[in-house]
């Protein structure tokens, strides 16, 4: 479902499933621990959208999801509707289209719960920009933006992306990569849209390009010496008694694949699907990556280290190396999760990688 861009960073090879992972996947398929707040929807192709006023300077690109779209070339009003897509948006130098974005205004502080600090001050972000996402998007709010083309992630409603298409005229792009190589397919559709951006958009691709090649390349040779393969947690959120992670074919299980790592929850037959706790702890991780956010309400309540200690179930006795990621890295798969696998490598491997000298920007 995802754009696989051409690439010589082919992906990492599978991993092998624990032992464990049929236990959970039992749970899983009992209807136990899936993410409410990271329901995916299924959109259909429909016809092409026509949105009034943009003249016939146009072309047609085919989104994430199949979906065949017609799209003015270089709008000038655009909404964005998630964080990943506006980490596109900014390094290709669009930011100053963008007239709003999605945010619940329900919680308090609004942009400020969804966005971090660094995002909100880095793209220029406030309260005035948020355009209601949550528990449904207000998309007569965003026709009144009169935006010519709206970015939207599959979080968005099947209903939502039909009413913004056929009753207002908005054409929708869905970006929804299920790997990292598709976050390189988003960067080439964006530029396809707007042709003033591509010199910065192919500088950017090759970017991305060479650190995927260069973290296949080291997880190559990891398998060539038969170095052993660390088993991984990768969690964005505990309730409950399970530890929230990714399944197969998602851009979660992908940033461990290149990170030349092993994911216990490799085997889940959900995009998004909780781990039992009790689970996990037979499983004894080798490395445990667990999201921190700023404050965002409907993560863990502050989720700092302190809280995951003190209320994850079993914490104490998962043996495995904890390391403490910015939520950002772990949940949006846009150009900084890609820029940041050096990290991800070292975390994987602190005796074999050097710790790089800074996050990206």
């Amino acid at each position: 479902m995802s754009l696989n861009a051409p690439s010589s960073a082919d992906a990492p090879s599978g991993r092998k499933l624990s032992a464990t992972v049929a236990i959970v996947i039992a749970l899983i398929a009992a209807g136990i621990g899936v993410a409410g707040t990271a329901a995916y929807y299924e959109l259909r192709p429909g016809a092409p959208p026509t949105a009034p006023g943009v003249g016939s300077n146009r072309t047609t690109v085919v989104d994430d999801l199949g979906r065949t779209v017609s799209v003015p070339l270089n709008a000038s009003r655009i909404v964005v509707l998630a964080p990943s897509l506006m980490d596109i948006v900014y390094r290709l130098g669009l930011r100053d289209r963008v007239v709003g974005v999605g945010c619940t205004t329900s919680i308090t502080g609004g942009i400020y719960n969804e966005y971090s600090p660094n995002q909100t001050a880095l793209w220029g972000l406030s309260n005035s920009t948020c355009v209601t996402d949550y528990p449904s998007l207000n998309t007569a709010g965003v026709a009144l933006l009169l935006p010519q083309l709206v970015l939207a992630s599959t979080i968005t409603s099947v209903t939502a992306v039909a009413t913004l298409t056929n009753t207002y005229g908005i054409p929708v792009v869905i970006l929804a990569p299920a790997t990292l190589e598709g976050i390189v397919g988003d960067v080439r559709l964006v530029a396809q849209m707007f042709p003033s951006v591509v010199p910065t958009a192919l500088v950017l691709e090759a970017t991305l390009e060479t650190t995927l090649a260069n973290a296949t390349a080291f997880d190559n040779n990891l398998t060539t010496n038969g170095t052993a393969i660390p088993s991984v947690l990768l969690t964005y959120y505990f309730y409950t008694g399970e530890y929230y992670t990714y399944g197969a074919t998602t851009f979660g299980q992908s940033l461990i694949d290149f990170a030349a790592g092993a994911s216990i929850s490799a085997g889940l037959p959900l995009e998004y699907g909780g781990l039992n706790a009790s689970a996990v702890l037979l499983d004894q991780p080798s490395v445990i990556l667990y999201g921190t956010s700023w404050n965002d309400a409907y993560l863990v309540s502050g989720e700092t280290p302190s809280v995951w200690a003190s209320s994850a179930s079993y914490w104490s006795q998962l043996n495995g190396t904890k390391i403490a990621v910015d939520v950002v890295l772990l949940s949006e798969p846009d150009p900084t999760m890609i820029l940041a696998l050096p990290w991800f490598e070292y975390w994987l491997h602190p005796t074999l990688v050097a710790e790089p000298t800074s996050l990206p920007p």
